[in-house]
């Protein structure tokens, strides 16, 4: 729930982020470049970084806490932190070279003017993998120790440092202060980590001890997540290289409508597997096969519970949503149809997106790294060439709805391997829940459609204050309406999110 809510504060940031851009900028040229410029620091650090914290780092720092103790631990550390600093030193030089080049294969359908900005962006972001390396092992550690309200806040001073690029550098700097702003989050995300980890007992060495078994370990742990990795970026790639070839703003939208809808996604899938990925490993380390399996179970209710009401709304308000979060400034009217009509078939693939990140780490947890590999490696193939084919009848439109199409079958794949290689969940107690969930979310639907027309009837909804209390009426409404059936149909789920809210009225009397 920690995790949840600052996941939530964070990417509330990251919709005043958007909409900032979105204002100052609109869906054109900058806004392309900006976001075709993420793409090189993005590989760089998913490939390098988050493979192996996500993978390998946690499951091997927590077996040594376990059994070696910290000291050891701590020297892992050590030389992890040395041997990155080196080479990503050594790549943010080659990349700072070769950047004019890079723009040009990143976005090859750009006028010459944008592919510079493109490569001036670059030279600048690629700082910020560099403090995202660091800031992601402080993470790491601090998630091995349940300790998570640092690593769940730091994406908060990641957006505010983007925000005050938008809003303070920019008008000195031109375009470039969006890259400065970028490299400022990626330090302030970095250094707000710092000091939890320091209180733990770790002290820097400068030393790096190739030859630890250790670091062996998550090295053959890492590489099947690295490639894993890859192909989504390779994905991601392919989707801005074929959103360069389109109308100008097809990438920004496409930006802009994947931040929106990763919102929930982050809140109750990314949390929720984050902070269960530790335990998961443990269960594991210790054969706890059982309890391992009623610790996924749980955790996917939970999810699925929240997840599935949420893309529900998220279909049924996606304009209204739109409109309130980025319809401003230079971003208009066609920007915005535009944006809703790729949210819409991006919100298709939000339940089995919500889901993939607690499969793919209970692969992890089970030092399996190459499942999830391969399964991503199909669910890429697939996204790759639908996407080349629906562009042609959809445009952007198209690359959105290959994205939830193979998420959904990535999704479908992992469950079905997971299952078999844990002999089995219980499938009726599953199915039964579901169609609970269900059921109250499709009457939850009909309530916020209903209440939604009742609104337009009673309000004024071209402007902002009618909008929002369209939006925020019939959302509420939703709601509460699911709580009440849930609550009916007896699922224990409820609870987790009434008991918090009992608590605040409590501390409120």
């Amino acid at each position: 729930m920690v995790l949840a809510v600052a996941s939530l504060v964070s990417r509330l940031f990251g919709l005043v982020r958007d909409r900032t851009l979105a204002a100052h900028f609109g869906a054109g040229d900058t806004l392309d470049a900006y976001f075709a410029a993420f793409k090189v620091p993005d590989l760089i650090f998913n490939l390098l970084i988050l493979g192996a914290l996500s993978s390998a780092f946690i499951p091997i720092f927590t077996d040594y806490i376990k059994r070696n103790g910290k000291e050891e631990a701590w020297g892992i550390v050590n030389s992890l932190v040395n041997f990155g600093a080196v080479l990503l030193a050594g790549i943010l030089i080659v990349v700072g070279l070769f950047a004019p080049y890079l723009a040009k294969f990143v976005a090859p359908g750009f006028e010459p003017e944008a592919q510079v900005m493109v490569g001036n962006l670059m030279r600048v972001m690629m700082f910020s993998p560099f403090f995202f390396g660091l800031s992601n092992l402080a993470g790491g550690i601090l998630n091995s120790f349940r300790n998570f309200i640092a690593y769940a806040f730091a994406p908060i001073f990641y957006n505010l440092g983007i925000i005050a690029g938008a809003v303070f550098l920019v008008p000195r700097l031109g375009y470039m202060g969006l890259a400065y702003g970028v490299v400022l989050g990626s330090f302030l995300h970095m250094i707000v980590q710092l000091p939890g980890v320091f209180a733990l007992g770790y002290r820097y060495r400068m030393h790096i001890n190739f030859k630890h078994p250790a670091m062996k370990q998550i090295a053959l742990l890492m590489i099947p997540r690295t490639l894993g990795v890859a192909t989504q970026q390779i994905s991601s790639l392919v989707n801005t290289v074929l959103a360069s070839t389109l109308a100008v703003g097809s990438i920004a939208v496409l930006n802009l409508a994947d931040n929106l809808y990763s919102l929930p996604i982050s809140i109750f899938g990314i949390s929720f597997a984050v902070a269960v990925f530790p335990a998961l490993a443990e269960r594991y380390t210790l054969q706890q096969i059982d309890e391992f399996k009623q610790d996924f179970v749980q955790t996917l209710r939970q999810i699925l519970y929240l997840i599935l009401p949420t893309t529900m709304l998220y279909w049924i308000l996606r304009a209204q949503i739109v409109r309130l979060i980025l319809g401003s400034g230079q971003f208009g009217w066609e920007d915005t149809r535009f944006t809703v009509s790729v949210l819409a078939f991006l919100t298709i693939g939000m339940t089995a997106q919500a889901v993939i990140p607690l499969l793919a780490r209970s692969f992890y947890a089970l030092q399996d790294t190459k499942t999830p590999f391969f399964t991503g490696l199909v669910a890429v193939i697939t996204n790759v060439g639908l996407a080349f084919v629906l562009i042609r009848y959809l445009e952007v439109v198209g690359l959105a709805a290959a994205i939830a199409i193979s998420g959904t079958l990535n999704a479908g794949i992992l469950f079905t391997l997971l299952a078999r290689r844990l002999k089995g969940f219980d499938l009726k107690v599953l199915a039964n829940v579901l169609g609970k969930i269900i059921i109250s979310m499709l009457v939850m639907g009909l309530v916020a459609y209903g209440t939604l027309n009742a609104m337009s009837w009673i309000l004024n909804t071209h402007t902002f204050v009618g909008l929002l209390v369209q939006t925020f009426t019939a959302g509420l409404v939703a709601v509460f309406t699911y709580l009440a059936i849930t609550k009916k149909f007896a699922l224990p789920e409820v609870e987790m999110v009434m008991r918090p809210a009992r608590l605040l009225m409590r501390r409120g009397k």
